[in-house]
């Protein structure tokens, strides 16, 4: 009765709590004495695993998740990113923000002129702007799930910059808007570290490609202030690192 009773216990705790189950087929081969050893890994359910074809499981990455490019703050574009997986192998990452003075650009292209104070500063208000981003992203690797590794992605993005610089004709202060706006269409080349056990990540990223820009000028100061307008394209390479957060 008791060896019976044992035998209940031990098949009533294998059956449900083992989380997985390893049966052991062996064939023997009696002419070369050989014994082959194949091993099935079965799920606590007793049904077959998934069979693997050559992809990481989803949760191998994260679903979405929000960045921030700190390196743009230096352009005074403060934007948040958002990325979002569409399958194993694709996302989309979308980007928006506003935008205000671009330090890097008044201090090396206009010298610093309309931020020092001792230039035309008190001649020159700056204004909000906006920013706007979009990519298709395609992480090629069959051992990494969209959106963590290597990737690559078409690049759309905007950013407009305000100005209005005042003239004194005397009477008044005479404000003339001075804009500028790029366009961007680009290929970027990255990778990031999404990883479902960690708070945060790192991306790091280059590109290449052409930017539209329609740029406002002003030539001379004061009352001999001239205003003229540029439209060109020219070719752009950029590199940055963003900081993500998984959602």
């Amino acid at each position: 009765m008791k060896l019976i009773l044992r035998l209940t216990l031990f098949f009533f705790f294998a059956g449900n709590f083992l989380p997985a189950q390893v049966v052991l087929h062996t064939s023997g081969d009696t002419a070369k004495k050989k014994t082959n050893i194949k091993v099935s890994v079965l799920n606590p359910h007793g049904k077959t695993a998934t069979p693997y074809y050559g992809h990481s499981m989803h949760s191998d990455s994260v679903q979405q998740a929000l960045k921030i490019n700190f390196v743009n703050f230096a352009h005074g574009d403060f934007s948040v990113y958002y990325e979002y997986r569409l399958s194993d192998a694709f996302s989309v990452e979308g980007g928006a923000g506003i935008t205000y003075i671009d330090y890097l650009y008044e201090m090396f292209t206009n010298g610093g002129r309309f931020i020092s104070r001792m230039n035309d500063a008190n001649s020159a208000k700056f204004y909000s702007g906006y920013s706007g981003r979009f990519q298709i992203r395609w992480y090629p690797s069959k051992y990494e799930t969209a959106i963590t590794g290597y990737y690559f992605a078409p690049d759309i993005s905007y950013r407009s910059y305000k100005m209005d610089y005042f003239v004194n004709t005397g009477l008044i202060n005479e404000p003339h808007s001075v804009n500028r706006k790029y366009t961007d269409l680009k290929l970027q080349f990255g990778h990031q570290s999404a990883d479902p056990y960690d708070r945060y990540f790192w991306e790091w990223f280059l590109s290449i490609g052409s930017r539209h820009v329609n740029e406002d000028y002003v030539e001379k100061t004061g009352m001999d202030a001239a205003f003229s307008n540029s439209k060109y394209w020219k070719p752009v390479i950029g590199a940055g690192i963003k900081i993500g957060f998984n959602l």
